[in-house]
């Protein structure tokens, strides 16, 4: 029986009514109603009182545009080796230097490709490798942002390293 009644009041509300009637008895109490009864007066209800979004509002864009910056045009090179080195080191060890222009301090990372491979990051563009083959090796350097795009890349340089061989005594 209580569902039966809650059901009914659920149902009340979900059906408006398009006119509220106020009725006054002989004894004097107050009905309101739905349908006009012999002596009912019309009541005019104020509007919903209805509460506006308290997110923040988005501004819409104007047709006036505000001057953005153009993008930075990085340059990176390779200062050392030079292309067509040739170096010289038993061990293998071998410093690389590259330059960033414009110089940034921003959120990005320098890689250093050996042979087409990501041999090293470093957040400057120096690095120290060691125990790299003799033979011939190219390089190339990029600047790349945390989520992997690449802001600015070296042509790719090409040198040669050089290591003395027990083979070649006199």
């Amino acid at each position: 029986m209580r569902y039966c009644w809650l059901g009914l009041l659920m149902l009340s509300f979900a059906i408006p009514a398009s006119t509220l009637y106020k009725v006054v008895k002989a004894d004097g109490s107050v009905m309101y109603t739905d349908q006009p009864v012999a002596g009912a007066e019309p009541v005019a209800l104020p509007r919903v009182n209805m509460a506006g979004s308290l997110a923040p509002k988005i501004k819409t864009q104007t047709s006036e545009k505000s001057p953005q910056r153009p993008p930075t045009e990085y340059q990176l090179s390779i200062l050392f080796p030079k292309p067509q080195q040739t170096l010289r080191d038993n061990r293998g060890n071998i410093t690389v230097v590259a330059q960033l222009q414009p110089d940034t301090r921003a959120a990005g990372i320098f890689e250093l490709h050996l042979d087409g491979a990501l041999v090293a990051a470093n957040p400057t563009p120096q690095f120290e490798l060691e125990g790299v083959n003799r033979g011939a090796h190219t390089i190339e350097v990029r600047y790349v942002d945390n989520s992997g795009k690449v802001f600015a890349s070296s042509s790719p340089t090409e040198f040669f390293l050089h290591q003395a061989s027990v083979l070649n005594r006199p």
